[in-house]
């Protein structure tokens, strides 16, 4: 079992030099408001969680109450192995290995000597909460979800890469097309040409125009294919040369860092390995780089002697051009509309070939889509079994619902941001898109132009569905949202009544009183981890009643799982959860404990706690059958 042996205070303005041992069951801290109570989690939490001090809370508590001082925690986990962690303020938890002392890092050891903590008040607001009880469920799963979790954050990059793609292809589209207006009745034209031949025009004249014509738009052609070579050639090339600058500078800091270090025996051959990396990388470079470079030659050979032939062969059709003088203006004329008509078929091509890869790419994402869908429902199907098993062990009493992507907030503020400036009065339709359609679902709609999905949705007329997709077609805004992850919706619902389990039977958790969310929320927190648990005041907005009658068997199964320890003002608890050991603080100019022990040796100060005092006392010990003292006297 994991579990904090002990924690030590030492050199703080606020405790005297105090060390708290700790049972492996139940632990109570009690005493007076202002005696150090809550200070106490926080102490220990930062002695657990590297970034504790960037909670506000704890950045304050350790300022005024530790100040220069130090905290050692003693942690045992699961396997045995002893950690002991110093924590000072403003620096990062120390911990050590022992009996070798070996420092280890804390990020090394967490899962070893993680904690789960509440602090006042978190319990009821995590029954508010949606967020809060999700992450409460999380805690039986963590592990897996995160594995999940990190697959997902990378198809997220993957589709974010994918959707810069797809605009640059859509925005050379778009300028083809632009070119493509300047062309519009290219075909007509020529067609209208060609039937106004002058009538002394004889036909191998034509002919022999004509087969000049279409070989001087084979020698254009042949140009762009050329060219066309060399442009990517020559971006390989300054591809491959930013590599090889990036290599050498690398390469240089290596060399120059080499002697700087203190741990030169692992950096020396770590970085001797690296260099012979870098240079055998740097080599092949080399190789491609001068293939390039020999390509690239070649091409600007054959580019010279390419245009060479074409100078001849323009300066033919020049001659036979002008062999039809006296047909020269229909001559010239034909030829003008004949080449923009080629240029109009070029640009058709070049279209072609990029909606092609855009297509290709736009492929690709439908498979990014998928695969980021299949870890949504991995993610979803993780929770649902542990969600499965914990309703099991709640029998009825608490019912835990999960909604696959119900946290629809991050899909409704996107969608809000996107159509802001539009003509479309969107506040009314976003939560009615959000609760029709997933963020995939939307994104198809759009891409689709689909409007007839768009108006199944009551409010949404063909003017409002064209409008939307008018404003989101084709924009970042739709990529974004397309990628979009919303987390599945925990709902901890309450039995009221008793009797069978029916709906009406329940209620939600964000619809219950203070007493009834907590009574909901902390079977669960009691049930979704072995780790040492440390709450505050978990009596706060619960009555002695359920104290009494509910949460006193809970602790008692619960402390034999795991360890607890629990500050608390209300005695019940240390009493009728019969509490191992417990620590009751006061304040005299500094805090420090007053008297420690079990329920039986700190009877005296709970009895100063509990309502209605010794006879309270006795009660309780008879009703629930605690044997606190031979005699039966307090």
């Amino acid at each position: 079992m994991k579990k904090i042996k002990s924690i030590e205070i030492k050199n703080s303005p606020f405790f005297e030099d105090t060390k708290i041992d700790f049972s492996e069951k139940l632990n109570c801290i009690m005493g007076g408001r202002g005696t150090g109570k809550s200070t106490i989690l926080n102490l220990i939490k930062s002695a657990i969680f590297n970034n504790a001090e960037e909670e506000k809370n704890i950045y304050n508590i350790l300022k005024n109450n530790l100040g220069t001082g130090e905290i050692t925690l003693e942690i045992e986990s699961i396997d045995g192995s002893f950690y002991r962690v110093t924590k000072t303020f403003g620096e990062e938890p120390q911990p050590y290995k022992y009996p070798n002392s070996e420092y280890i890092s804390i990020d090394k050891i967490f899962k070893d000597i993680e904690c789960d903590f509440y602090e006042t008040g978190k319990i009821e607001e995590i029954g508010r909460s949606e967020k809060d009880r999700l992450h409460l469920i999380d805690k039986k799963v963590k592990s897996e979800i995160v594995d999940f979790e990190t697959t997902l954050k990378q198809i997220q990059i993957d589709l974010d890469a994918n959707a810069q793609d797809i605009k640059t292809f859509n925005l050379r589209l778009l300028r083809i097309d632009e070119s493509l207006n300047q062309y519009d009745g290219a075909e007509s034209d020529f067609e209208e040409q060609k039937k106004q031949q002058p009538t002394g025009l004889k036909d191998e004249e034509k002919k022999e125009f004509e087969e000049a014509d279409f070989k001087e738009k084979t020698r254009k052609s042949e140009k762009r294919l050329v060219n066309g070579l060399i442009d990517v050639f020559s971006e390989l090339r300054f591809e491959f040369e930013n590599k090889q600058n990036d290599l050498q500078e690398i390469l240089i800091k290596t060399l120059a860092d080499k002697e700087s270090y203190i741990n030169k025996e692992i950096m020396t051959t770590m970085l001797s390995k690296t260099e012979l990396t870098i240079k055998s990388i740097k080599d092949n470079i080399d190789s491609i780089s001068k293939l390039i470079a020999s390509e690239l030659s070649n091409l600007d050979l054959n580019s010279n002697q390419l245009s060479e032939v074409h100078d001849l062969q323009q300066a033919e059709f020049i001659k036979v051009k002008q062999k039809f003088d006296t047909n020269r203006e229909y001559i010239n004329k034909y030829h003008l509309l004949s080449k923009r008509l080629h240029e109009k078929v070029n640009l058709i091509k070049d279209k072609q070939e990029l909606t092609e890869k855009r297509d290709k790419l736009k492929n690709q994402r439908i498979l990014l889509v998928k695969k980021l869908n299949d870890s949504k429902q991995s993610i979803f199907n993780t929770r649902l079994n542990a969600i499965t098993e914990l309703n099991k062990n709640f029998e009825g009493a608490i019912v835990i619902n999960l909604t696959f992507s119900g946290i629809t907030n991050p899909f409704e503020d996107k969608l809000r941001e996107s159509l802001k400036g539009s003509s479309i009065r969107y506040n009314e339709l976003i939560p009615r898109i959000v609760e029709v359609f997933s963020t995939d679902e939307f994104a198809s709609v759009i891409h689709n132009r689909d409007l007839g999905r768009l108006q199944s949705i009551s409010g949404i007329d063909d003017r409002r569905a064209q409008s939307i997709v008018d404003a989101l077609f084709e924009t970042e805004a739709i990529y974004e949202i397309e990628k979009l992850y919303c987390d599945d919706l925990p709902e901890f619902n309450l039995r009221i009544h008793e009797g069978e389990m029916l709906s009406e039977n329940y209620r939600k958790s964000d619809e219950l009183s203070m007493g009834q969310r907590c009574t909901t929320v902390l079977p669960i927190i009691f049930a979704v981890s072995e780790n040492p648990l440390i709450i505050d005041q978990p009596e706060d907005n619960l009555d002695n009643l359920y104290i009494s009658s509910k949460i006193h068997e809970i602790i008692r199964k619960q402390k034999d799982q795991r360890q607890l320890i629990l500050i608390t003002h209300n005695p019940n608890i240390p009493v009728l959860s019969d509490s191992e050991h417990n620590v009751f603080l006061k304040f005299d100019r500094k805090s420090s404990i007053d008297k420690i022990g079990s329920v039986e040796d700190v009877k005296i100060n709970i009895i100063e706690l509990l309502e209605g005092g010794e006879k309270a006392f006795k009660l309780r010990r008879d009703k629930y059958g605690y044997n606190l003292s031979e005699d039966g006297e307090v």
